[in-house]
């Protein structure tokens, strides 16, 4: 399915420079969370042309209540990070919010517990999955929204099998939101910011259970290493 190669880097371009103004003018934390928001409604506009430049033949499997892609390893930012965490204690009560950050904690110490089995690692449900739904779908981060399929059958098999299997992908879309991730990742460095790939899980339990975390990341503090991926 082929996708305008101009689209791609037209994406990419436009994330980096808003990334890179938006911090260069004022590093606070509500600009970090602005920055991971343009990134999300700028991938969704953005695979929307595409869908209609080019529609996937066949049609995309995915659904409500199909959860198959929620048992991959998410690899995201830290804006993206902040802005998740944001969202749960927005919408949580305190109560709410501690059990979710419980979960979230059982789930990073459940995939260490792994490292010898990189296999099963990788397969474990993400920790915001609840009752086979994302509860932080409006937020949920580039990686996972770029995730698609039109065989979840495929899908399945790939999470309880072994061997090899190919999900069969709308590549429009995946490469789309690799490009503006791509893109917020080269505006963070611009900055003068960490750019790195953070495992979901291990960062948000880190900003879920860091006194002040954001303002230290701005300050240059690296909160971040147990959760670089590799």
């Amino acid at each position: 399915m082929p996708v305008s190669e101009g689209l791609e880097f037209e994406v990419r371009r436009d994330q980096r420079l808003k990334t890179a103004e938006s911090l260069r003018v004022e590093r606070t934390p509500l600009r970090v969370i602005e920055v991971a928001e343009h990134s999300a409604g700028l991938a969704d506009e953005s695979i929307q042309t595409a869908i209609r430049q080019s529609p996937p033949d066949p049609s995309l499997a995915c659904r409500e209540g199909c959860a198959w892609c929620c048992y991959k390893l998410v690899g995201t930012t830290a804006p993206e990070v902040f802005r998740i965490a944001q969202y749960l204690q927005d919408h949580l009560s305190p109560d709410e919010f501690a059990l979710a950050r419980d979960r979230i904690i059982r789930r990073d110490e459940q995939r260490k517990a792994l490292q010898d089995d990189r296999w099963s690692a990788a397969r474990l449900p993400c920790s915001l999955l609840v009752n086979d739904r994302c509860s932080v779908y409006p937020v949920r981060p580039l990686t996972c929204r770029g995730f698609n399929s039109s065989d979840a059958r495929q899908c399945e098999r790939w999470v309880k099998t072994r061997g090899q299997v190919e999900v069969p992908v709308y590549e429009p879309q995946h490469r789309l939101a690799t490009f503006v991730l791509d893109g917020l990742r080269a505006g963070l460095a611009e900055c003068n910011l960490p750019s790195e790939l953070l495992e979901l899980t291990a960062a948000l339990r880190i900003v879920m259970t860091m006194p002040d975390a954001l303002n230290r990341w701005l300050a240059g503090e690296p909160i971040f290493p147990p959760a670089k991926m590799a």
